[in-house]
């Protein structure tokens, strides 16, 4: 059962990456600006980084605990933290952007800059779990 959990948390994961990878290409593409790549950022956003993130984290849950890791290993708990910075940049930045342009209206540099958010911490979070770091 750890090996399945571990290869489903693993290769989501990479899915993950590039989600994100491809929501900061569609933000840096126009987005902002232009609805019909907005509508498909939204849905690249709200499935593909949102809820398949959060499919990974109860994913990895799971896998700790059947492995008998602590939650207090610092890799753990910093991927743990972490997430919560891609979910405030999600709901505060990139949906409501989103949403707006694909009503007809105007996006902002706040589409841009939480995409980055986004992605950046999501690769942090990835090194962490590929490196496993003891302090």
């Amino acid at each position: 059962m750890q090996t399945g959990l571990n290869h489903l948390h693993t290769n989501f994961a990479h899915l993950l990456v590039l989600t994100a990878m491809i929501s900061m290409i569609l933000a840096v593409l126009g987005a902002a600006k232009k609805p019909s790549l907005a509508k498909l950022m939204a849905k690249n956003h709200k499935f593909g980084v949102m809820m398949l993130g959060r499919l990974i984290y109860i994913v990895g849950i799971a896998m700790a605990m059947v492995g008998g890791h602590s939650f207090t290993q610092i890799w753990i708990l910093a991927g743990l933290l972490l997430w919560g910075a891609v979910e405030v940049a999600g709901k505060r930045l990139v949906a409501p952007e989103l949403d707006g342009v694909v009503e007809g209206g105007a996006g902002s540099t706040k589409l841009m800059l939480g995409a980055a958010i986004q992605l950046v911490v999501i690769v942090t979070i990835y090194g962490l779990m590929q490196m496993k770091p003891v302090l």
